[in-house]
């Protein structure tokens, strides 16, 4: 992965005739049986800000997609072509990668419930037009789409970015191998490769401490620190692994720290020691410093931080103002000590966690019929109606949800009524309040799921041709539920079969019956 930003991220970031694009994409939800992300979505805006910050990317350029699906990424690759070739034709060269943070199998991205594969993956970044593509991938079994094309562990390359991009080709980089886990840290709120890798590009891999990050500087950090802090997890160690197919020579120097609009935080190697860094207003952690007897920098954009260290026994916490271009030295005298339970950093990681397990919600408008079943009822008693209403349905990850709905119908018909000798007309008003709970399927386009169904339900009979008295009934109806619908995206349409057994009293009489609603559902996902 660090080849492939060096590619993307030259030293001479201000250059006009190199033009960067790129597409980054995080997806906390995968396929059926991948494991709850958490950080997946919030390391891909991690990874945006860096190469926007620090490698000369302009916003305009650059297509952020944070759990969305297939139909999106395809969308988004096809809009930077036309800018890409107008920009080559204009006399410049081009680079365009791509960054992704989620699941992925041997044979695909998982965009949600949808996926690329790598063959389609690689075909999108070929028919970009720009001279030099590069895709890197932080997932499970990411390491599938370099071993198709030969890729290693490791290789160490650096390219002359100098003056122009003197190189050609593409560049494929996975955070791990084709048979292995790529891990999420609740620790430090993010994937350990996306996490290294941001770090040391902002500063945490300047080992010379010359505010130039190195492309052997920061291999070094990215690959040690991943395989380091893997090495002892329950999934076992973590190897990133590249393919490159580049023609270029020379070093590099992949992020520069001072650029226009950041700050700098200096860490002085009179205080040695491995600090961590917290942005306190996008609530993650930014970078891990060790700091032996050489200072340390790092690039950060203006706003509050907290440097942490954590000791055996408190932590040592320093709080930061930082303002663009500023120079803040954070020496021993900033740091006061503080107790784990105070650990603000910690906290936010465990509130995201949190917010990722609550559940989505999903508000439906309903339209459709009740009827009832029993021919001989609904000819004496309740003729079929209209029904239309509003449903919330929350739904968690696991595929459990519960709902509440509310509908209100009408209509008309002519009844035969037991002891009259001629047919009546009656208008029906009726209005229910239900809750429901059960299960769906997983997050595909088409989607299923069914439960219980308990209804409150209110029921007037009104005969306006009078001779008949008007009747009310009101009965707790219990019941089933099942629907089948298409969720492309965050609109939903479903269709809904709900069955109940409805007990009454009329005329005297103990009874049940049980109808039926047949309703549409249109809808919007939270």
């Amino acid at each position: 992965m660090i080849g492939a930003l060096a590619i993307v991220l030259g030293a001479t970031f201000a250059h006009a005739d190199v033009q960067r694009f790129a597409v980054v994409v995080g997806n906390n939800e995968g396929a059926i049986g991948d494991a709850a992300l958490y950080f997946a979505e919030q390391d891909a805006r991690k990874m945006q800000g860096v190469l926007t910050e620090l490698g000369g990317v302009s916003l305009l350029n650059t297509r952020s997609l944070y759990g969305k699906g297939r139909a999106e990424l395809l969308r988004s690759m096809a809009e930077l072509q036309g800018p890409i070739a107008g920009s080559r034709q204009n006399g410049n060269q081009t680079v365009l990668y791509f960054f992704y943070s989620g699941h992925a199998d041997e044979t695909a991205l998982h965009l949600g419930r949808t996926s690329v594969t790598w063959a389609e993956l690689t075909a999108l970044l070929d028919k970009s037009g720009a001279d030099v593509r590069v895709a890197f991938v932080d997932a499970c079994q990411s390491g599938s789409m370099t071993r198709r094309k030969g890729g290693t562990r490791a290789p160490t390359f650096a390219f002359d970015l100098e003056e122009r991009l003197d190189a050609r080709g593409s560049v494929i980089v996975t955070s791990s191998g084709g048979d292995e886990a790529s891990q999420e840290s609740d620790e430090i709120g993010g994937s350990y490769f996306t996490h290294f890798l941001a770090s040391g590009l902002s500063g945490g891999a300047d080992d010379d401490g010359d505010s130039r990050v190195t492309l052997s500087e920061a291999y070094r950090y990215v690959y040690h620190e991943t395989v380091y802090r893997t090495s002892a997890t329950r999934s076992g160690t973590q190897h990133p692994t590249q393919d490159w197919d580049l023609n270029a020579n020379g070093e590099v120097v992949v992020t520069e720290l001072g650029r226009s609009g950041t700050g700098t935080l200096h860490l002085p190697g009179s205080n040695p020691g491995t600090f961590a860094v917290f942005d306190v207003d996008r609530r993650m952690f930014v970078s891990q410093v060790e700091v032996t007897v050489f200072d340390r920098r790092i690039a950060l954009r203006p706003g509050r931080y907290l440097v942490q260290e954590r000791l055996p026994t408190h932590l040592s916490v320093a709080e930061i103002q930082l303002a663009a271009r500023a120079v803040v030295t954070v020496d021993s005298t900033r740091f006061r000590d503080g107790e784990y339970e105070d650990d603000i950093a910690k906290g936010s990681i465990d509130k995201s966690i949190r917010d990722a397990k609550r559940p989505k919600l999903a508000l439906h408008l309903l339209v459709g019929g009740r009827s009832f079943s029993d021919p001989t009822i609904q000819a004496a008693y309740f003729p079929t109606t209209g029904a239309a209403g509003l449903e919330g349905r929350f739904g968690w990850r696991d595929g459990k949800y519960v709902s509440m709905d509310f509908l209100a119908g009408s209509g008309q018909g002519t009844l035969a009524i037991d002891g009259l000798g001629y047919p009546v007309d009656v208008d029906l008003d009726s209005a229910t309040f239900g809750v429901g709970a059960g299960w769906r399927t997983p997050e595909f386009i088409v989607q299923a799921g069914g439960g219980l169904h308990l209804q409150g339900f209110w029921l007037r009979r009104r005969f306006p041709d009078g001779g008949v008295e008007d009747q009310e009934l009101f009965s707790v109806a219990p019941g089933i539920v099942g629907w089948l619908g298409l969720h492309p995206g965050q609109f939903e349409i479903d269709v809904q079969l709900r069955v109940h057994y409805l007990p009454y009293v009329v005329d005297g009489r103990d009874n049940g019956m049980g109808f039926s609603e047949l309703l549409l559902g249109l809808g919007y996902r939270f």
